[in-house]
């Protein structure tokens, strides 16, 4: 019975310490998985806020360049009645020297 023993044992020994190590080593490489994504989840959630922030900045860029944009179309406006009335005094001026000159 030694015999069978001496034999047996080792061999069973192996095959826990074998199941034994592969449990462990499963569980050591879904350790790192879970540290992997809740690494990536952090830096997921710091990019969602990176993102939301540049939105929310990028709809005031854009309502202000519509405010902007209505700014200069009024001031393309003013400044077409502007060089209108300036021919208009332009051509009454060229009246009044036409009118000195020829005195």
């Amino acid at each position: 019975m030694n015999i069978i023993l001496d034999l047996i044992m080792p061999a069973l020994t192996g095959i826990v310490g074998w199941i034994a190590g592969t449990k462990k080593r499963n569980n050591d490489f879904l350790s790192d998985l879970q540290e992997s994504i809740n690494l990536l989840s952090e830096r997921n959630k710091d990019l969602l806020q990176e993102v939301v922030t540049l939105r929310s900045e990028n709809a005031d860029l854009l309502s202000n360049q519509k405010m902007m944009q209505g700014e200069i179309s009024q001031l393309r406006a003013e400044n077409k009645l502007l060089r209108d009335e300036v021919e208009l005094l332009n051509e009454r001026l060229t009246g009044i020297k036409t009118i000195t000159r020829a005195k």
